[in-house]
């Protein structure tokens, strides 16, 4: 431990001595000097282990996807074994296959979820998890000769406040990454390993890994980061929203339907119709207020309504960006008095959730129809063929009840403004 603690030392005053070439070059547009994932983007970018867009930015919070974070850790610790297998053979069965290939002769693939599938770009092409990241972290540290102490393991189990749920197959890798810092806990201590990270914390944790065991001396030559043509750009997430001070809205504005609409609209030009949300919403597992509305009714199908993922997700989403995680509890009012940004909850006979979505204006009536209802936004899709296919959808309505009462007790109207 005394030798790896010196090695740790050594690398960090090191690291904080270097400037990365691109800083010179003015890097990137969307990460300033004052980002936090400045330098970590910056060491990456200059060492050739990641690169931004054409359009001069990096775009720090796109989800990161299976292949493009192999590509990553790839060209960071095994450029060698890249260039061996940067052949026509491996490079016609996609462009990352190269670099899996690499990973997985070196044994850094094994127990990961997609271990037998490194070559397939519908499995490759999914965002990855926090534990299979954990898992590949693992598997370099340890080809590499560094690993957490068994004392630090355990104190690191101790730390974590969901390592009980946390799968077996898993366990040993989330006490290592956690104990060496290399991937860390959330605010409420939990770990969180079905969330995905994203671009910029993808470079975060490289960075981190070299603290330890240096990458690659040299910059390698890659390829466009993402190439248009075989790995679609991920929708960008929003930063992890801050507790709202003072009771407003995550902008700093009073809450007023006014400024709720123009956060709606805000996210409507980052999320347009019809974008994917195969992503997810990782930072929604900590969001209380919204959690304590949506688990209050099973699901149609059992179990409790995810608020990650799918449309429950997608609500989670909204409503955090506008009102922030916590600071807003959510209770329920009539669906009379449904505002754009409150939580529609859409339920079956048997009172179990079938679908949530989020009204974009007020309840109107359909004379035509005979109902009731509210413009909403709301993600739509499904796994299919075990490729997740969730888009957003921003033109929908919702019915809330029609005027015979039917389909009143069956909409659920939940509000986080403060009156």
């Amino acid at each position: 431990m005394k030798r790896l603690a010196s090695l740790v030392l050594a690398l960090a005053l090191c690291a904080g001595l270097a400037v990365p070439a691109l800083a010179a070059e003015g890097g990137f547009s969307d990460v300033p000097e004052t980002h936090t994932f400045y330098a970590a983007v910056m060491d990456c970018a200059a060492k050739g282990i990641t690169s931004g867009y054409s359009d001069g930015t990096f775009k720090p919070a796109n989800s990161v996807t299976r292949a493009q974070f192999c590509v990553m850790l790839s060209r960071a610790f095994y450029p060698g074994e890249v260039e061996k297998y940067n052949t026509k053979v491996y490079t016609d069965q996609g462009w990352f296959v190269p670099n899996t290939r690499a990973l997985y002769m070196a044994g850094v693939l094994t127990d990961t979820s997609f271990v037998s599938s490194f070559a397939t770009a519908d499995v490759m092409g999914q965002t990855i998890s926090r534990y299979d990241m954990a898992q590949l972290i693992t598997n370099i540290m340890t080809n590499k000769g560094f690993s957490a102490a068994e004392a630090q393991k355990s104190e690191a189990q101790g730390n974590i406040a969901d390592y009980k749920s946390i799968p077996a197959q898993y366990q040993e890798a989330v006490k290592n990454v956690f104990a060496l810092g290399i991937i860390t806990g959330y605010s409420d201590g939990t770990f969180g390993g079905e969330n995905v990270m994203n671009r910029g914390q993808g470079c975060v944790v490289i960075y981190r890994m070299a603290q330890y065991t240096p990458a690659a001396d040299g910059p390698v030559t890659p390829d466009a980061d993402v190439p248009p043509a075989t790995e679609p750009e991920t929708p960008a997430q929003p930063e992890q929203p801050e507790t709202p001070a003072g009771g407003t809205l995550t902008n700093g504005e009073p809450v007023t339907e006014e400024n709720v609409l123009a956060l709606l609209d805000e996210l409507k030009a980052k999320y347009p119709n019809a974008s994917s949300f195969a992503a997810g919403y990782p930072a929604g597992a900590n969001s209380t207020d919204v959690r304590k509305a949506l688990w209050k009714y099973p699901r149609q199908q059992g179990g409790q309504t995810s608020i990650t993922a799918g449309c429950g997700g997608w609500a989670t989403l909204v409503s955090d960006y506008i009102f922030g995680q916590t600071g807003f509890p959510a209770r329920q009012v009539n669906y009379k008095d449904t505002r754009p940004g409150d939580i529609i909850v859409e339920l079956n006979s048997d009172k179990r959730l079938v679908h949530v979505l989020i009204a974009t204006g007020h309840p109107f009536h359909d004379a035509e129809c005979e109902n009731t209802k509210v413009t909403v936004t709301d993600s739509t899709g499904g796994i299919k063929n075990g490729i997740n296919n969730y888009e957003v959808n921003w033109i929908g309505h919702s019915i809330l009840t029609y005027d015979d009462g039917f389909l009143e007790d069956q909409t659920i109207i939940f509000t986080r403004y403060p009156d």
